[in-house]
């Protein structure tokens, strides 16, 4: 074969090379704008954790009322409504007493999430008792449900016991930030949510012209604790209006474009305004959800100010490794990559390690797809291939007050006769 035949492939590829290196501090701003502080994940798993047990303890006020047969929706009902792909564990008995198994494994599975005791793992089982807890009984959700397990879902990409976890100190070795396809899809998330909601709020003619949050703070249901006062100031109503929208309108400007200090500033007026939402409207856990979806934005130069200020005895106190006792020991995988390593399997080990970051990778695409694809067709005309087309998968609408706020209230009658009533 003549050499020459190949010097045309060696050409381009020095030309692909060097087009390449050409683009190199193109792809350090993108790179830049997708990485995120490790310790931020950490907040991150530590707030969905927290969310996680506010709404277990919210629920388990109405168990019996929502999840058992002695309830407004018994078994027999689920059953007859819902089919395969909602399947539900709870639903495995109507009993009190299994509804209060299923609340507590739950509770314990958040624990172990805050904690970052094999967070990915144990996150997955929290993801998982969530949707059984969600399709059990469909009829008491609301899009800060869907929230919750959307940017669980996606959180589960990215390392979230990297930092400040049991997994860190039986780990002993932290990377600073990370940036990849799961940490751009985390970052994506919200702004998806804040976009979408910008556009569908445009559709309608009171949230551009300032009028709807006082329209929803009138609305009794809704507006809960200080939001009973500010629904007297309508011009303070309309200022919080215009900069709600301006919010959502201006999330990737805000939150996606700026690097370090003012991004983190930007990241903290949004939490500020999530943490009004929990004072003033009766949403659930979404402002909770939207809160955990933001910290991800928080970086570096913040961070460190924040860590100077946490008083020397604390961080004194903090355990070590030694004092984790039985939790000391590596995770499982890890021993496992070892021992393959000391019996002269090297190859095999970083196979299975290039493997995992790999389908880490993949899953980060698909992510990244899925919600870009879905949100698309809930505010476009755009239409989703019908092969995916499923309502299930279907979890990009975030048309929450949109797109113009309610100004009445409704509730669910259920038809039912009582054992044992004597007329």
């Amino acid at each position: 074969m003549d050499p020459t035949q190949h010097t045309p492939n060696r050409a381009v590829r020095t030309r692909l090379r060097q087009l390449w290196d050409r683009l190199g501090p193109l792809r350090g701003r993108i790179r830049s704008r997708f990485a995120v502080d490790t310790r931020a994940l950490a907040a991150v798993r530590i707030t969905l954790g927290l969310t996680l047990l506010v709404d277990l303890l919210h629920r388990a006020g109405s168990m019996s009322l929502f999840y058992t047969d002695q309830g407004v929706y018994p078994l027999s009902v689920y059953e007859v409504t819902w089919g395969f792909y909602n399947f539900s564990i709870h639903a495995l008995s109507g009993e009190l007493w299994f509804q209060q198994f299923m609340f507590l494994l739950a509770g314990l599975f958040a624990l172990a999430f805050i904690f970052g005791y094999r967070t990915r793992l144990v996150g997955l089982g929290c993801l998982i008792l969530l949707f059984s807890l969600h399709a059990r009984n469909p009829g008491v959700l609301n899009g800060g449900d869907r929230l919750l397990r959307v940017i669980l879902l996606v959180a589960l990409v990215t390392p979230l016991g990297e930092r400040w976890s049991i997994d860190a100190l039986r780990r002993g070795a932290a990377r600073s930030s990370v940036a990849s396809f799961g940490t751009a899809a985390l970052l994506v998330q919200p702004l998806i949510v804040f976009g979408s909601n910008a556009i569908l709020k445009h559709r309608g003619e009171h949230w551009y012209a300032g009028e709807a949050l006082e329209i929803a703070f009138h609305n009794d249901v809704m507006a809960v604790y200080l939001g009973n006062v500010v629904v007297d100031y309508p011009t303070l109503l309309t200022v919080l209006n215009y900069a709600w929208v301006t919010l959502l309108a201006g999330s990737v400007l805000f939150l996606l474009v700026p690097v370090g200090r003012l991004r983190a500033v930007a990241a903290l007026a949004y939490i500020g305004a999530f943490a009004g939402m929990v004072v003033t409207m009766s949403v659930g856990v979404f402002p909770l959800g939207l809160i955990a979806s933001v910290i991800p934005f928080l970086t570096a130069p913040f961070l460190d100010t924040l860590s100077r200020r946490v008083p020397a005895h604390w961080v004194d106190r903090l355990p070590t490794a030694t004092a984790l006792g039985p939790f000391s020991r590596p995770p499982v995988e890890r021993r496992l990559l070892d021992t393959l390593r000391e019996r002269d399997h090297e190859f095999a080990a970083s196979y299975a390690v290039s493997y995992a970051q790999s389908l880490l990778t993949v899953l980060g695409v698909l992510l990244l797809i899925w919600m870009l694809m879905f949100a698309a067709e809930d505010v476009s005309e755009f239409s989703v291939p019908d092969e995916i087309d499923y309502s299930h998968v279907d979890q990009q609408s975030w048309g929450l007050y949109a797109p113009d706020p309610s100004d009445a209230y409704s509730w669910y009658v259920a038809e039912a006769e009582m054992e044992g009533v004597i007329e």
